[in-house]
């Protein structure tokens, strides 16, 4: 029997790769919900993502996925003009960012001795010995503290909330690291690399445009998967205490006041590294240890709908990312209704608001009237939005998101001594191989294939 512990996307990629096999299985999930941080929900005629507001199709794994639960004709891909115009919020002024290295040149972000020091790094052959060291320090040695400040330190934020300055350059930009450390210039490298994996999505099949949604948001995709698994499910059921006698384990949980216990040959965690954490300290002390230093940043979402008409702010964009030294109370604005139209009404925009991380935690325990307070003031000036907004929603993720920093590579060696020593173990989860949705999706597919 194989034990699945959580039921977020990777637990329930895992369960129905299990279930086609014919495995014997069943997975507990500690809330009343399914789907981990994958949440969608219907308002007033807007379709709201709680965490991850698009997934990628960028591995063969999740295209099966979705092809398997006979999903892709739900599939809704983002407008192109939309999603390839961004911005990034500098001295108060939203300028464009660019996406490209011919962009960069022509961009207003950069001075002239930033972009020569762009065309110098390309003849640059020098590849550094530092193993891991953190991300700021590697574009600054690379490229400069503007790239860092106005270009890096924006996009990464927007992904992982965390801190460049701790964040691990070859666990969070690891192709930079990689183009380094194969080619010598990064621009040159990245290039190869891109061009390769190019190839690589052709030959797997892999959409042109990756980006996507469905109809009814996100939770689409979680409804299906556990439509195909429910019976498998027990809800509700907090594990307290993993035990592992006799190459066997016992996990005791909770489930409605009663007390329970489970007998498993295999696991397959796919909880927040804070939770097996706690689990395993009586017969995996090291990993134990290891896990609780993984530090999760805390995230919020805010939700805003309105009146299209209200909001000067007209071009048609995927949203505005900010810089470290803005004083604005977010990481990034999502225009969501306008690189997904079919997420507003007719006549309505809706926009959602990444608050909080490394940058402004204090954010997050704030009261739902400051916080909206703080948010639509600071949007009604930079947006130029007028009039009272037709729909808000504030979603607080206390534990976030998972940071890959300076130290993980220590983490991940204690994570594959553990493994090594108990081959019945498995672990899917976004602390370990990738924190995006496709991540988990292929580690929890893979996962599962290694017990079948």
């Amino acid at each position: 029997m194989i034990a699945i512990l959580g039921g977020g996307i990777s637990g329930l990629t895992a369960a129905f790769e299990l279930k086609k096999a014919g495995k014997e299985f069943f997975l507990l999930e500690a809330t009343p919900a399914i789907g981990g941080k994958v949440q969608s929900s219907q308002q007033q005629g807007f379709t709201l993502e709680h965490g991850p507001n698009t997934v990628l199709i960028n591995n063969p794994e999740i295209k099966k996925l979705i092809e398997e639960l006979g999903l892709w004709k739900e599939l809704i891909f983002p407008d192109e003009k939309a999603s390839s115009n961004r911005f990034v919020l500098k001295n108060g002024k939203i300028e464009a960012f660019p996406s490209g290295l011919k962009k960069m040149l022509r961009s207003k972000l950069f001075c002239f001795e930033t972009l020569s020091a762009v065309f110098k790094e390309i003849f640059n052959t020098s590849k550094s010995a530092t193993e891991d060291e953190s991300l700021a320090a590697f574009v600054e040695r690379r490229w400069g503290k503007q790239i860092l400040d106005d270009f890096i330190t924006p996009f990464v934020t927007g992904i992982y909330a965390g801190d460049p300055y701790k964040m691990s350059a070859k666990y969070t930009m690891n192709m930079l690291k990689e183009a380094e450390e194969k080619y010598g210039s990064i621009v040159k490298g990245a290039f190869k690399i891109m061009k390769a994996k190019k190839l690589e999505n052709e030959k797997n099949g892999l959409p042109k445009q990756k980006i996507f949604t469905f109809k009814n948001g996100l939770q689409q995709l979680i409804s299906a998967l556990h439509g195909q698994v429910e019976e498998n499910v027990e809800q509700g059921a907090v594990c307290t205490k993993i035990e592992y006698t006799n190459k066997e384990y016992t996990i005791h949980y909770e489930q409605n006041g009663v007390e329970k216990s489970a007998t498993a040959s295999h696991i397959v965690s796919a909880l927040p590294a804070f939770a097996l954490a706690e689990l395993v300290h009586n017969f995996a002390f090291g990993l134990s240890s290891s896990l609780y230093k993984i530090n999760y940043e805390p995230a919020m979402t805010v939700h805003l709908g309105f009146d299209s008409k209200n909001m000067v702010f007209s071009e048609k964009a995927f949203g505005i990312l900010s810089r470290n030294a803005e004083k604005v109370p977010f990481l990034g604005v999502l225009f969501n209704s306008q690189f997904f139209p079919h997420t507003a009404p007719e006549g309505k925009d809706l926009i959602t608001v990444i608050c909080g991380g490394a940058r402004y935690p204090e954010i997050v325990a704030k009261s739902d009237e400051e916080v909206l307070e703080e948010i639509t003031s600071c949007l009604k000036e930079l947006l130029g939005i007028k009039g009272n907004f037709e729909l808000t929603n504030i979603v607080r993720w206390k534990r976030g998101i998972p940071q890959y920093e300076v130290g993980y590579r220590k983490i991940e060696a204690e994570i594959e001594l553990f493994l090594g020593a108990h081959h019945n173990f498995k672990i899917a989860s976004n602390y370990y191989k990738g924190i995006s949705v496709s991540d988990c999706v292929k580690n929890g597919s893979l996962v599962a294939q290694s017990l079948i």
